[in-house]
């Protein structure tokens, strides 16, 4: 069995019914082999898949993917994450749901993936990569948009998703366009606060100063 069926064999098992409901992330993870890296951070984007903005749990999802990019960097072997991010639960119908669209993602892109440029996954290089690619994520989801923008981080979901999927089928080219939507993140962000800013300056100069 191969990486990816070991990928798809741990989510289907995140998303079936567990003796305990709703699931604790942390129990979850416990499941993981040594090659946790890929697999929890697969698990952790989920609930960033879906158009709702997360308010608090955003910020909880920020520590956990600051604290995987930040051990991956190190290169350390041993997957340790804060009691407060492995207490979090999902539902079974949650589970169910982002499981299926964070399969229809993976599935995709596999499809165009093969093994080229690996430099920029395996070894010190790649772990190195795929570390600041988790804290620039982690960094990113956790900057509050006002809780109103749908998809807010839709680009840093598919960021976690390129590079995991770069890193099970050494392709380096996934972990370039994990690079590509950090930055297509920055500036969406920017453009937003810049709308915000615009729109919302004009509309005080209107009411108090007209």
């Amino acid at each position: 069995m191969n990486r990816y069926d070991d990928l798809v064999t741990t989510l289907n098992l995140f998303a079936a019914p567990a003796a305990t409901e709703p699931l604790a992330f942390g129990e979850a993870m416990d499941k993981l082999d040594h090659q946790a890296y890929t697999f929890t951070a697969t698990l952790a984007v989920l609930p960033f898949l879906q158009p709702i903005p997360l308010g608090f749990f955003a910020l909880i999802g920020s520590a956990a993917f600051i604290a995987l990019g930040l051990q991956l960097y190190k290169g350390e072997q041993a997957l340790v994450l804060p009691p407060k991010i492995r207490a979090v639960t999902l539902s079974l119908r949650m589970r169910q749901g982002l499981v299926k669209t964070c399969l229809s993602i993976i599935g995709f892109c596999r499809r165009f993936t093969k093994p080229r440029l690996s430099f920029l996954v395996e070894g010190k290089l790649g772990q190195q990569l795929g570390g600041f690619i988790f804290m620039a994520v982690g960094v990113l989801v956790a900057i509050p948009l006002g809780g109103i923008v749908p998809f807010k981080n839709l680009f840093p979901s598919l960021a976690v998703l390129f590079y995991c999927t770069g890193d099970i089928e050494h392709d380096g080219l996934m972990a370039i366009f994990a690079l590509l939507c950090l930055l297509l993140t920055v500036v969406f962000y920017s453009l937003l606060i810049y709308v915000v800013w615009k729109f919302g300056a004009a509309a005080l100069s209107h009411f108090f100063w007209t």
